[in-house]
This record gives structure tokens, sequence and C-alpha cells, in this order.
């Protein structure tokens, strides 16, 4: 699976107008996404009430967050690099380092482990997001190269100035190409969260209503 997805990123970052290519098992505001429990290196029960806290987890491609307009805050991205063969990382939202290790700066280097025990190293620090709701509260999010966690779940972030129905019938094209029984979906991520805009939109129309009523 994983050499399959790196196959549909390189075809895609060859489409003219293609800024950028970015996997991720689940987008975020997608109406989904796994919330993993952590805990402090050094931790030796994993029991779920010594987890340190519950973590959203996503498992991405290098130039993910460059695609979905992600800002790294500190420290570098995933990169080809961190593969199954290599010590296992894991780059993570501010809010993540502030509750895991005190701060951003003193969560570069440092290691939080999994449920199974497994050491992750922090290697980069990107900006908070919205995962599942708009109006969530802000929660620790962790993201992790997906050739150390593989999922056939995929979801390609694709940025392009280029119109996106010109884009939608490239991407159709090029994915056809690769697998001609290779089921996928073409749309704009913004229709993409629907799901998570959709009480937002309900709220605006209802405060309408009373003030056409008012």
């Amino acid at each position: 699976v994983p050499a399959m997805q790196r196959r549909m990123i390189d075809a895609v970052e060859k489409i003219p107008g293609v800024k950028s290519v970015g996997f991720a098992n689940i987008a975020p505001l997608g109406g989904g996404g796994a919330s993993l429990s952590v805990f402090t290196d050094q931790t030796t029960d994993m029991r779920l009430s010594n987890a340190a806290a519950e973590s959203m987890a996503y498992n991405i491609s290098p130039e993910y967050f460059h695609a979905a307009g992600t800002s790294l805050l500190q420290g570098r991205p995933l990169s080809w690099h961190d593969n199954k063969t290599s010590p296992r990382v894991a780059v993570v939202n501010r809010e993540f380092a502030s509750k895991i290790f005190g701060s951003v700066a003193s969560a570069m280097g440092r290691y939080f482990k999994m449920d199974d025990g497994t050491r992750v190293q922090v290697v980069g620090v990107v900006e908070d997001g919205k995962y599942r709701l708009l109006t969530e509260d802000q929660q620790p999010a962790m993201f992790l190269p997906f050739l150390q966690s593989p999922s056939s779940m995929t979801s390609l972030v694709v940025r392009s100035n280029r119109d996106p129905l010109q884009l939608a019938a490239d991407l159709r094209s090029t994915l056809g190409d690769l697998d001609e029984g290779l089921p996928f979906t073409v749309q704009a991520w913004s229709n993409a969260m629907d799901m998570a805009l959709f009480p937002s939109h309900v709220a605006t129309v209802a405060l309408g209503v009373l003030g056409l009523m008012g």
C-alpha cells in the first residue's frame, strides 16, 4: 500500500500547475480521525490511567504540511528518510508540545511513548489547528510518517492555483492511468469539510431568521 501511495503522490506532482501534494490517512475536518493515548518517556506502566494526554493522530507524507497550508513553528518536517528502518519520529502541534513537554522549545528532540511502549522522538512542531469540529477546544495532535505507520486510508491534498474543474479532470485521468480500477473521489477541501461546517451554517441561518423576526 505505501508503494502505491508514493506512486500516486509522484504522479500527481507532475500535473502542470500543481504546487505540492500531501498524503494523509484522514484529512482534518473530514468527519473522522483517530485519538490515541500518549505517555511521557518516563512512564513504564502503559495503563490508560497513566496517559499524559489523548492526542489526535495522523499518518502523513513529507509534503503534507505545505499542501495543507500548515506552518512549521520549529524543527523540521517529516522526510522520505523517515521510513520503517529509521528511528520513530513525529511532528506535533503546539498544544501537544505544551501539554507533554511544557513548551514548544522544550519539546524539540524529546521523546514520548505510544501505548505499546514505542518511543517516538519529536523532530518538529507545527501550529495548532481544528481536527474534528470548528467549535472544539484546542487539542493535542501528532503527525506520524506514513512510511512508519502505514494506512490503507488515503487522502491526497493537492495545492494548485489552476481552475478546480480542469485540475479535477487531470487528477481523474492521472490516477486512472495508475490503476483503472482504483476508486477515488475528487472534491474541493471546502466541500470535504461540509460535515464540520454544518453546525456553523445552521447557526448562521438561525441567527438570520431571528434577525428577520426581530
